[in-house]
């Protein structure tokens, strides 16, 4: 199946979205990390590790971008991954969302990876409710995810 998408066009900008783009943008190119943002366990933990992975793991090497800025614009997101050695997707489940969306959006020249979060957890997969695993139960799934991931991204 294959769809058509128009957006609104908006007429701002998110200034505080610009300067973490422009300092990024600066730097020798990254990996560019695009996660899941689904509103489910799955899509949470895939937001945790990109997180993790990003802001604590392996913050030189790595960038995040917003799938969601960068499908229905308002900010340059796209500069990031224009600029990206390699852009990884952080899907939570195998619909593999954020990764379609933005595929189907840009034309990436970038070595791509996609990477299901969800086979990188050890929980009751019957589970969907961000309410239905405790909170420390899901951050130590997503630390363990992300530790994974750190250490095959960049090798």
């Amino acid at each position: 199946m294959s769809r058509t998408i128009t957006f609104e066009e908006f007429p701002g900008t998110c200034n505080l979205a610009n300067g973490y783009i422009e300092k990024h943008s600066t730097h020798p190119p990254k990996i560019a990390l695009i996660n899941c943002a689904g509103m489910c366990l799955r899509g949470e933990i895939a937001r945790r590790v990109a997180n993790i992975v990003n802001y604590r793991l392996l913050p030189e090497k790595t960038v995040s971008v917003c799938f969601q800025g960068t499908v229905a614009g308002g900010c340059p997101q796209e500069k990031l991954i224009e600029r990206a050695e390699k852009v990884v997707f952080l899907d939570g489940c195998t619909l593999k969302c954020s990764s379609r969306l933005v595929r189907g959006a840009l034309d990436i020249k970038a070595d791509v990876e996609v990477i299901l979060t969800d086979a990188l957890c050890d929980f009751d997969k019957k589970l969907f409710a961000v309410t239905e695993l405790p909170d420390e139960e899901i951050q130590a799934q997503a630390e363990k995810a992300a530790a994974a991931i750190a250490s095959g991204i960049t090798s």
